[in-house]
């Protein structure tokens, strides 16, 4: 078909003609299958449908006497635009609106403008008329158009602008560098049948040539591009192939194309803050980057020629381990591709130093310290305070590991969990130790000795080799230039984002959907609940997935899972829905900082697992119970009565513990659920029913360990997930890989308050979960 195509073009290109129209601005390129290489409205109004952005163009005209002036002004956005045109010889003034939409997204557009001149001019034969143009355009595939236009003829008063009907294919047989495009134009009666055709090259970023031939006339362009600027013009002859006139056009969008001029020499200024897993929008603020798309930028830098380095602003947390270390890892391949990291750090503690150790310079505020110390876990414990107060804390758990509970039954850690929580710590200190060790080059026991003898003062730290030396924020780039050798401009990462220009590609938006799941889990719709902060709702993820996989143009998701779990229920939902979905698509999974419990529950049944090293995965197991308060209320001089239907009806009571049978079926209850979860696992991991449960029991485990032990597929971040899913489905991972987030953020203000009931039912397995996570062991940096 494409060959075809091709020919089609080549044969229709041989013989060509001009085609009479009303009185106002012409395009000297005039094709109807490729309207968006100049003024829509002018050409085929239902190509604004291919306008990505807010475009305001100023046209002039030009003849072989003189320059003629401005005499044309448009704006065009996403499917509408309006124009104007004057004429100051017959003081004539023309005037179009046009709208377009999609009959199918990205595949087939129809629009609709209407045109109208001056009522006002006298002795003019156009004063007062008006006409409609109706155009369609349909591209079932990256490379190859189709176009058709009636422009008049509708039978309306003081509309007697005879119909003209025009269509055109375009074809790009080796991508968008070069465009073969034909037209027919013919009349009411197919009288005056012309035909044209010509080519547009794009011999580098920024610069186009376009030309078109006719049997009476040639055409010749040139465009150049500068981001958010372009300007182009061309030229006509007339039947005997004499320079007829010239029109020329200045275009300013909102969103950057591609630059002549391409800027070199330019390092972008990275201020690491708390780079949330959410897109946010502030109150009447824009979109704020998420972690996903910060990353995405970092990686595009290694290879942007025009980026000779990076300034990073170390000035306060950096996030959790995990993304400490994927940031690192890209910052690494930053500086393996030729260019300059340079770091300014006030305080480093062990994650910002981890970070800031890939660099190719270190300057440290001469008042900052370096707390690289190593890494500890701290836990408490509530047993003996819940019973002077009289509070009976009823749990059970299934795992030996499983010992978010302990805290509240028992008085001191238990021999598993320090086992469990030493294995951890060690398996994310010998990667802080080997990242420092690498980037520094320190031998890992001489980096153990500075680790045992810290923290360090700014100039001690310069003293040890930890860093390079001193100096205050606003004397960073004045020491990265004297190191660099030579002058460069500096841009703000965001600067940098939105000047990445768009091409204009044809058909559908192919990109990788990232689905972002981070909270505790809970049934429902995603948002933020006391005391548990933010909560991903299974509904709204859920809805997430399915609305991202039901999008023509997405070719793979990636579930990016930052959640130390929650509702065993909704995270069953969640995994369903990433099984249904896979069927069609392929679903990628990377974990950020923690995915363990149900955080891995929903992830275990997709395509691939990613993880970084210093993830936190695993805890395959259950806990549930209840607080028995009635020795409280008892102290208190409360006094409970219960009358029950039934034996089992009042089992979940708050005001006494569990009887024996209680206990009994409780246990069972959680049994089955547990062995839900280790089949679900052993089925989505391609193990056994007992390899799954020898490396469950309720454990935590760094990412590392999980490759090892079966259970993530492969050490990487979201950015190597990204790049997996795109050649999975068959797209160039090697090229600039378009990502959307989902879900995106709503207006602040709208939260959902999940309940929590504690007296109706069993509670759910892994409901206390939740509130036992809130005081889970935390890491001291």
């Amino acid at each position: 078909m494409k060959l075809i195509s091709f020919v089609f073009v080549l044969v229709l290109f041989s013989s060509i003609a001009a085609a009479a129209v009303a009185p106002g601005p012409q395009e000297i390129f005039n094709w109807v299958a490729y309207p968006e290489v100049g003024n829509p409205e002018l050409i085929n109004p239902a190509g604004y449908n291919f306008i990505n952005s807010l475009r305001l163009r100023i046209g002039m005209a030009a003849s072989d006497s003189a320059f003629e002036g401005v005499d044309r002004l448009s704006i065009a956005f996403p499917g509408a635009g309006i124009s104007g045109w004057w004429n100051d010889d017959y003081d004539m003034r023309r005037f179009t609106l046009s709208s377009g939409t999609y009959l199918f997204d990205q595949i087939a557009s129809v629009g609709v403008g209407y045109t109208w001149f001056d009522p006002t001019v006298k002795g003019h034969q156009w004063s007062g008329k008006h006409f409609f143009t109706l155009g369609l355009t349909i591209r079932p595939v990256e490379w190859f158009s189709f176009g058709l236009v009636r422009r008049g003829g509708v039978d309306l008063p003081g509309d007697d602008v005879e119909s003209v009907y025009r269509a055109g294919i375009a074809v790009r047989p080796f991508g968008n560098r070069l465009t073969l495009v034909t037209n027919f134009e013919t009349e009411k009666d197919f009288d005056n049948n012309q035909f044209s055709g010509g080519f547009e090259f794009l011999p580098m970023d920024g610069l186009t040539i376009r030309a078109e031939a006719g049997s009476n006339y040639l055409s010749l362009g040139l465009e150049a591009g500068f981001g958010s600027t372009s300007f182009a013009c061309g030229a006509t002859t007339d039947e005997d192939y004499s320079y007829s006139g010239s029109r020329a056009d200045f275009t300013f969008s909102s969103d950057p194309g591609p630059n002549l001029l391409t800027p070199s020499g330019r390092f972008v200024r990275f201020e690491i803050e708390d780079m949330d897993e959410l897109q946010q929008r502030p109150f009447l603020s824009g979109v704020q980057p998420c972690y996903t798309e910060t990353a995405l930028l970092l990686d595009r830098i290694a290879s942007d020629k025009s980026v000779s380095g990076v300034i990073v602003d170390i000035r306060g947390p950096v996030g959790s381990l995990a993304q400490a270390e994927e940031i690192r890892t890209l910052l690494s391949r930053i500086v393996r591709s030729g260019k300059k990291v340079y770091v300014y750090l006030e305080n480093g503690s062990n994650a910002e130093y981890y970070v800031a150790s890939c660099a190719s310079r270190i300057w440290i505020h001469p008042c900052g310290e370096i707390r690289f110390i190593g890494l500890s876990s701290e836990a408490f414990f509530l047993r003996d305070f819940l019973d002077r107060i009289g509070i009976y804390p009823d749990l059970v758990h299934i795992g030996e590991y499983k010992n978010a509970s302990d805290m509240m039954t028992r008085s001191d850690m238990s021999d598993a969990h320090i086992r469990a929580m030493t294995t951890l710590l060690s398996s994310l200190q010998a990667e802080l130790v080997a990242g420092v060790a690498n980037g520094r080059g320190l031998e890992p026991a001489q980096l153990r000795r500075i680790m045992d003898t810290g923290p360090y003062t700014a100039q001690r730290a310069v003293d040890y080799g930890m860093v390079d030396g001193l100096c205050y924020l606003d004397e960073v780039e004045r020491l990265a230039r004297e190191d660099f050798g030579s002058n460069f401009t500096t841009v703000p990462i965001e600067e940098y984002a939105s000047s990445i220009p768009e091409y204009n590609d044809w058909g559908q938006d192919k990109h990788i959907a990232v689905v972002v799941a981070t909270g505790y889990i809970w049934r429902g719709h995603s948002g933020s609940s006391f005391p548990f902060g933010r909560v991903m709702g299974s509904e709204s993820i859920c809805d997430a997935l399915r609305t991202a996989a039901s999008q023509s143009s997405v070719s793979a998701i990636v579930l990016r899972i930052d959640s130390p779990g929650g509702d065993a229920l909704a995270s069953d939902d969640m995994h369903h829905a990433v099984e249904r979905i896979r069927e069609n698509i392929p679903v990628i999974v990377s974990m950020g900082g923690v995915a363990a419990s149900g955080g891995y529950y929903m992830a275990c049944g997709a395509d691939r697992i990613f993880a970084d090293r210093m993830t936190i995965t695993g805890s395959i197991g259950i806990i549930s119970g209840k607080f028995s308060f009635g020795e409280l209320l008892d102290n208190l001089g409360i006094n409970v009565e219960e009358v029950s239907t039934s034996s089992m009806a009042s089992m979940s009571s708050n005001f006494r513990p569990y009887t024996d049978i209680e206990r009994s079926r409780t246990f069972d209850l959680m049994e089955d659920g547990y062995n839900l979860f280790v089949e679900k696992v052993a089925s989505g991991r391609g193990m056994t029913f007992e390899e799954v449960d020898s490396i469950a029991q309720g454990r935590v485990w760094s990412g590392i360990d999980g490759v090892e032990i079966g259970i993530v597929d492969e050490i990487g971040g979201v950015v190597d997930a990204v790049h997996y899913a795109a050649g999975m489905s068959g797209m160039d991972s090697d090229e600039d890989i378009r990502v959307r987030i989902y879900p995106t953020p709503s207006f602040p203000g709208s939260i959902e308050m999940p309940g929590f009931g504690v007296t109706s039912g069993i509670q759910n397995l892994f409901n206390l979960e939740q509130i036992l996570y809130l005081m889970q062991p935390i890491f001291i940096d």
